[in-house]
């Protein structure tokens, strides 16, 4: 059964502190995975896009890693800002074979 678990389900930091947040998942077969951010009232926007291949990615303050092989992912905050109060979503895409 794929599943995808975020943690922590919510946080409240300083500002100015790093935090991280976590993404497990059981996707099989995996074939990418993405980050996005929702602030309140808006749709979502891409953070990392991530394949099989990449470890590391970032986009500014924010770091994503990625482990293939124990299915997790972690997105790293640095200097947290008040404009970084919003959703943080972890999708995960399987590899769809022709005929499924």
């Amino acid at each position: 059964k794929n599943q995808v678990e975020q943690s922590p389900q919510s946080l409240v930091i300083l500002e100015g502190k790093n935090c991280t947040l976590q993404c497990n998942y059981t996707v099989t077969p995996f074939n990418n995975l993405r980050w996005y951010k929702q602030n309140a009232g808006k749709g979502p926007i891409t953070l990392m896009f991530m394949t099989f291949s990449e470890n590391t990615k970032s986009n500014g303050r924010y770091t994503a890693t990625l482990d293939a092989n124990t299915k997790q992912s972690s997105l790293y905050i640095t200097a947290s800002q008040l404009s970084d109060s919003a959703s943080f979503i972890c999708v995960v895409s399987a590899l769809c074979s022709p005929g499924t």
